[in-house]
């Protein structure tokens, strides 16, 4: 963190180690913050046993592999009694890591002369496989939480910077950031996992659930650093630089170009392989001045051919002057009336490129100006982004061209605002695919933001930021009414799987029974059509009474036992003992089912018949009864055969003005082909905000007919029903994930990659440059 001895800023920091290391109090206050990080992860992994279970269970219920399901169950068994122990190692090992990168960081302050030593090789050694595939795993994890907490971590890292008496602090050196929780957690597993692979397996279990529960953490222990005083007014800003040596955060701009927008302080997080464009930028800008004829520079230090002039012929403007009037034009032309004939949309950056006030800029403006035509013509060539949406960010080519002049650096940095801006375009997009209704509220907000930047920026790119702020509180807006049809349709999900798992438990117990004793027809038929619907409602209930469950399956067998022929006294006893309770509680169960009275009378009156015939000894001959079905078993079943490879069986209901479609997968063989299975396993990998696109198909030939995009946003912990919908009407589609994998197998659903357009163009443009 580099700070001027002059700035406010820097006078207000000072070295809390001072004092001493034993004494020092960034030290006590580097330890408090450790013991909050401990504590709150402590807290949370234990909270967290439950989901991870639960997951575990779906999966081993989603794969047909006999030997990975015995997997996923052992393990699932192995949390469930095991996961005490695992907590208290992760928060003794979470303690002792953070205060080992401490110490060792310690160590390095008074070491900074041996590392310059050459290493002693000869403690190396081969690594097995299995640590390899670890370690690689732990590296990765930790990269993804350092990307999803970055904003965390920005401060964070510069205030345990501060605590360590230190200018600068990389991630690797603070005792609070991912990689040491990664390490921990790693360690804390391999006491449950009895191999590497289960250690994994569950770390990757873990990993979800850490992503959400870290950054508030984090920003917990922010607060507290700035309670105590640690760099409270410490923001991750853009902001105008103050002399001609500042540099932008990734690259020193050329000496022609305006002054550079810069950040507050240089930060590494947000590259990726996009700072790759910056290395060919400076590449290209080389090559284009060793172009030049000898005698030439270009910055512009000689006049060349045609060059602009003011005063006497042939004195040439100086660079600055250049550049002054080529912002000049782009403001003038940022701010002109669209004219692109009948709704065309065309590449202004290209226009600008070959204008009289672009030909003379420096080499590394030229390049940039090249650069970001570039990018343009990627997103305008894209054929996946809808046409409305390329229109409005045709209307962002002047704003960003001169944002990327201003600093370069803006092309490798994500948290740059104009950066956010445009992913945030390219989220919101991503709910229509390929048709856009221009009078959706989305569309209509977009368009309102894009105006708003193409009116009012002119060098400070928080413009971009505030527009970016407005945005996300809009769709946070709008997915709160998400939300509330998601609820709605959840519970009735829910409500949907409580009463099949009913049936389901009921009918497993009815079957048995029949398996084991083989009843008379009429108390056969009695079960099957009426007493499985009691059961039904018993195992159905809010608050299901085992002892109910159990005296209802006890009927079964009395009733089935009641009207055998009862050869001795005391047989004839209990059942004359016994009738009454039994009846009554029959009527009860019937009474349940909302049995009506003419389907009563035919069953008592054969059964009458029975009983009197068993306690003369004998077995009264009934022809197998037709009793019509007790209410609701109609839903226990499809009514309808399904074909070998199974149906797709489609259901609609409303509840509370919500419209929900049930989709699922009957008469399905358990055994897929390997191209099923691996549509399987991508639809088992899909999360909550994916999304899905959805065809209508019509006529013989199975054309499309219309297509809707929908959201994941929720999925149920028992089944793993996946349950969709978006802003556009109160409707939801619930959907079992073997019918949405048969789905996607016959091009019904495609699921969507949320790839940034901008990032993908960034891609593009890279290629395209390194091919050069």
């Amino acid at each position: 963190m580099t700070q001027s001895s002059s700035s406010p800023a820097a006078n207000r920091v000072i070295s809390l180690n001072s004092l001493g290391r034993d004494r020092s109090p960034g030290r006590r206050i580097l330890a408090e913050c450790r013991d909050q990080l401990v504590n709150s992860l402590f807290v949370w992994l234990r909270e967290v046993a439950a989901p991870v279970s639960e997951e575990l269970f779906l999966l081993a219920d989603s794969t047909r592999e006999r030997l990975q399901q015995t997997r996923y169950l052992d393990l699932r068994a192995d949390v469930e009694k095991d996961w005490s122990h695992l907590v208290e190692t992760f928060r003794r090992d979470l303690s002792a890591e953070a205060d080992r990168c401490q110490n060792q960081e310690a160590e390095k302050d008074g070491k900074r002369e041996a590392s310059l030593e050459i290493p002693d090789f000869e403690g190396l050694q081969l690594v097995a496989d299995d640590d390899l595939s670890e370690h690689i795993v732990i590296r990765e994890f930790s990269a993804q939480l350092s990307e999803t907490c970055d904003e965390e971590l920005y401060a964070l890292n510069r205030r345990v910077a501060v605590l360590l008496g230190r200018d600068e602090l990389t991630e690797s050196d603070n005792p609070l950031a991912p990689p040491v929780v990664c390490r921990a957690l790693s360690d804390a597993c391999a006491t449950i996992g009895s191999n590497a692979e289960e250690r994994l397996l569950l770390l990757r279990r873990l990993e979800r659930h850490l992503h959400l529960a870290l950054p508030p953490i984090y920003q917990q222990i922010n607060a507290y650093l700035v309670e105590r005083g640690i760099l409270p007014d410490l923001k991750r800003n853009y902001r105008r630089s103050s002399g001609s040596a500042a540099k932008s955060a990734t690259s020193e701009p050329d000496s022609s170009s305006p002054a550079s927008m810069t950040p507050a302080s240089p930060t590494t997080s947000g590259l990726n392989s996009s700072a790759g464009i910056l290395d060919a930028l400076q590449r290209l800008a080389q090559a284009r001045v060793a172009r030049l004829p000898a005698g030439l520079s270009s910055d512009g230090g000689n006049a060349m051919p045609g060059a602009m002039t003011s005063g006497p012929p042939g004195e040439a403007l100086d660079p600055e002057s250049v550049s002054r009037l080529l912002f000049s034009s782009l403001n003038d032309l940022q701010h002109a009336p669209s004219c692109e004939p009948g709704g065309l949309i065309v590449n202004q950056v290209r226009l600008v490129r070959e204008s009289e006030s672009a030909q003379q800029v420096g080499g590394l403006e030229a390049v940039t100006i090249d650069i970001v035509a570039m990018l343009f013509d990627f997103i305008f060539d894209d054929a996946h982004i809808p046409v409305a949406v390329k229109a409005l960010i045709s209307r962002l080519q002047i704003p960003v061209l001169k944002v990327a002049m201003l600093n370069p650096g803006f092309f490798a940095d994500r948290q740059h605002p104009t950066r956010r801006f445009l992913g945030s375009v390219s989220g919101v997009s991503i709910r229509w695919g390929s048709l856009v209704d221009e009078t959706d509220p989305f569309y209509c907000k977009l368009a309102e933001l894009v105006e708003r930047i193409q009116a009012d920026f002119e060098d400070d790119v928080e413009v971009f930021g505030t527009a970016l702020a407005e945005l996300e509180a809009f769709v946070d807006e709008c997915q709160v009414e998400e939300d509330s049809t998601a609820l709605t349709a959840a519970n009735i999900v829910i409500l949907r799987e409580q009463d099949a798992e009913g049936w389901e438990r009921a009918q497993r117990a009815v079957q048995a029974f029949r398996a084991s004793n083989s009843p008379p027809a009429l108390i056969d038929a009695f079960l099957t059509e009426h007493w499985v619907g009691v059961l039904h409602k018993i195992a159905v209930r809010e608050d299901p009474n085992e002892t109910d469950w159990q005296t209802a399956k006890e009927a079964m067998k009395d009733l089935s036992w009641s009207i055998e022929a009862k050869k001795t006294p005391d047989d004839r006893l209990k059942l004359i003992g016994m009738l009454p309770k039994l009846l009554a509680q029959i009527n009860k169960g019937l009474d349940s089912v909302d049995a009506s009275p003419s389907q009563r009378s035919d069953f008592f009156d054969q059964l009458v018949q029975c009983h009197s015939a068993a306690l003369k000894g004998e077995t009264h001959a009934t022809p197998t009864p037709e009793i019509p079905p007790a209410s609701g078993a109609e839903n226990a079943s499809p009514a309808f055969s399904p074909s070998e490879e199974g149906d797709l069986l489609v259901t609609r209901s409303t509840d509370n003005g919500v419209e929900v479609e049930e989709v699922i997968l009957v008469g399905a063989s358990p055994i897929w082909r390997a191209d099923d299975r691996e549509i399987f396993r991508l639809v088992s990998e899909l999360k909550r905000g994916d999304w899905v696109e959805f065809h209508e198909l019509e006529g013989p030939d199975g054309d499309v007919a219309s297509t809707n995009r929908e959201r994941l946003n929720w999925i149920s912990p028992q089944r793993g029903i996946l349950l969709f919908s978006n802003h556009r009407s109160a409707k939801a589609i619930s959907i079992a994930p073997e019918a949405l994998a048969r789905q996607i197998r016959d091009g019904i659903a495609t699921i969507v990659r949320d790839e940034p357009i901008f990032e993908r163009a960034l891609s593009g443009a890279l290629e395209s440059m390194n091919a050069r």
